[in-house]
């Protein structure tokens, strides 16, 4: 290929991009091309899952009382929920450094209680309160559900996730009334004003 004929080719492939950007940005209308989804992507839910199991062996390494205790860890977008019960008040502030040396960790809730009564009891009823709030977020209008996780314990219901102020009180509302629950936790990193998360006020 000879240096004009290299050059006719370069000039017809700028003039080839150049026309499919133009129908690209036609197409795509006035507004920015990309938009924040602030959907839960494959990378982030690898790195909640790697959070989580490093959580829940370190905690079992950190001491050998947390053998006795239910100690349970949730990370959703990077922030963990502490919850269950532990057998005694020192081993509360022990999970929470645990967890906070973990990389990706960006905020925790210790939700932890400190009883020695039986927590396996409670179990089955977790089940039937977060079935029930399920059902009725998972298909509810106005409600990002991918966007969100539930978490149920000796009926505290935890509500976390990435939404706004409208559709986390719709949220609350659509599920206050299911029998069981003792109070609703918001631990929600609310996308409308980047405020930092936060957990909201309970609901009886």
């Amino acid at each position: 290929m000879n240096r004009f004929t290299a050059t006719l080719t370069l000039l017809a492939t700028a003039l080839s991009l150049s026309a499919c950007t133009s129908l690209l940005a036609t197409a795509s209308g006035p507004g920015p091309a990309t938009r924040p989804t602030y959907d839960r992507t494959l990378s982030q839910s690898v790195a909640d899952l790697e959070i989580e199991n490093s959580a829940n062996i370190d905690i079992y390494k950190a001491d050998s009382r947390f053998r006795d205790a239910n100690v349970h860890v949730v990370s959703f977008f990077g922030t963990v929920l502490l919850y269950g019960q532990v057998p005694a008040q020192d081993l509360k502030p022990m999970a929470e450094h645990v967890v906070n040396q973990i990389s990706g960790v960006t905020h925790l809730y210790d939700q932890l209680k400190v009883t020695g009564s039986d927590y396996y009891l409670a179990r089955a009823s977790n089940g039937v309160i977060a079935a029930r709030i399920r059902s009725r977020l998972m298909f509810a209008d106005g409600i990002p559900y991918a966007r969100m996780k539930v978490v149920v314990d000796d009926g505290d219901v935890y509500i976390m996730g990435k939404i706004n102020h409208s559709e986390a009180e719709h949220a609350v509302d659509l599920i206050k009334d299911i029998g069981g629950i003792h109070k609703i936790i918001k631990i929600v990193d609310y996308v409308d004003d980047q405020t930092k998360p936060a957990a909201g006020h309970n609901q009886p």
